[in-house]
């Protein structure tokens, strides 16, 4: 029942961790730890880090934290010390490129994985104007500039229809905006899915839209291309180093709901581009293969 209050489920959860730490490191060859920026960085990363350096084992911090440069200005001296008792991996050049501007501290890509067994692609013939979104409704996400992008096409193209995956903080706020702006007949809420039911979601939709005000490499961009789905995003962060604009998606500046609806109505009026950009995406996603991914990280441990 204590596990149930916010305040003490965090006490325990550490505690619990902290114990997990001290059991299995030891016994283990090599340490491979997940890491994000702020508190969790602080409460997860650091504890494991220090305590394997303790034990002399070899260990790899995989950061994929949002907002580094922040995090890394404001703690740097800290950030630096606990991160290069480990080997670093990124899932990308844009946080290779940051984590040696910021900590002067050299990085290994290691890419994200997409199961593409999961996903089955499909070529979008003919094209049809059927939206999707499988982002959380939170602020790095949003969501309401999806939906203001959705009216100007739902407007153009009939029968637009628009799929909204996810949950949040900012939901009430996003349902909010769809009653007003009276799209609640073309606007599927989905809730939280999991990923066994992603795959078929995917596949009921035409073109990927995604604005985020800042994202590192979103897993959900990987998707899109393993299902087939023609890529329309804001350029934030590390979205140009997995999208390349015009050959595998198309790319817009940050928080601008015009030119994500501008685009996305283009590839409508040109499916056989989007055909082009889905099959070249497709081919691109091949590297994130858990094959690929496992060759790169057995080479890298040693």
């Amino acid at each position: 029942m204590l596990r149930n209050l916010k305040g003490l489920r965090t006490i325990f959860n550490f505690i619990f961790y902290i114990r997990a730490l001290f059991g299995n490191i030891p016994r283990a060859d090599v340490v491979y730890i997940f890491a994000s920026s702020h508190l969790y960085f602080f409460l997860i990363v650091m504890p494991a880090v220090t305590f394997s350096s303790f034990c002399n084992k070899k260990s790899f911090v995989n950061y994929h934290g949002g907002a580094p440069q922040t995090f890394f200005s404001k703690f740097h001296p800290f950030v630096r010390y606990i991160m290069k008792q480990a080997t670093i991996t990124v899932p990308s050049d844009y946080l290779k490129e940051v984590i040696g501007e910021y900590l002067d501290l050299k990085a290994f890509i290691v890419p994200n994985i997409a199961h593409l067994n999961l996903f089955k692609y499909r070529e979008r013939s003919p094209l049809k104007p059927y939206i999707l979104c499988t982002r959380h409704f939170e602020h790095a996400y949003n969501i309401p500039c999806v939906i203001k992008a959705f009216r100007i096409i739902a407007e153009r193209k009939p029968g637009a229809k628009l799929g909204l995956v996810g949950e949040g903080k900012e939901k009430k706020k996003i349902v909010q905006l769809v009653e007003d702006l009276g799209l609640m007949d073309k606007v599927q809420f989905y809730g939280c899915l999991p990923n066994n039911e992603l795959p078929d979601i995917y596949d009921k939709y035409s073109i990927f839209i995604n604005a985020s005000k800042m994202d590192n490499f979103p897993l959900s961009i990987l998707e899109a291309y393993a299902s087939g789905l023609p890529v329309v995003s804001t350029n934030p962060g590390g979205i140009p180093y997995l999208v390349k604009d015009k050959e595998t998606g198309l790319l817009v500046t940050k928080n601008d709901h015009l030119a994500l609806a501008k685009q996305v109505i283009y590839l409508l009026d040109d499916p056989s581009l989007a055909l082009r950009m889905a099959k070249k995406a497709r081919l691109e996603c091949e590297q994130y293969s858990w094959k690929m991914v496992r060759k790169i990280l057995l080479e890298l441990i040693g």
